[in-house]
């Protein structure tokens, strides 16, 4: 299962329906949650599907970029 970010790009702040209408969704686990995103952990068919009826919202596969080793390196 894929980890996504979701972004509340609408007016004011997020509507609390939607936050709950995203929690129930089936198989999805939201792990952070902050006042325009939430983080969750769903099938990406699931949620693309409700988010359909959630236009004010934006759905962003998370990536992770590896940190370069700063270390000094012996060249041979």
């Amino acid at each position: 299962m894929s980890r996504y970010i979701l972004r509340f790009r609408g007016e004011g702040t997020r509507p609390e329906k939607d936050v709950e209408f995203i929690r129930s969704l089936p198989e999805t686990t939201v792990l952070d949650d902050s006042p325009r995103m939430l983080l969750v952990e769903a099938p990406e068919d699931v949620l693309r599907g409700a988010l359909q009826s959630l236009p004010d919202w934006v759905m962003v596969e998370e990536k992770s970029i590896p940190l370069p080793d700063p270390r000094p390196k012996v060249r041979n």
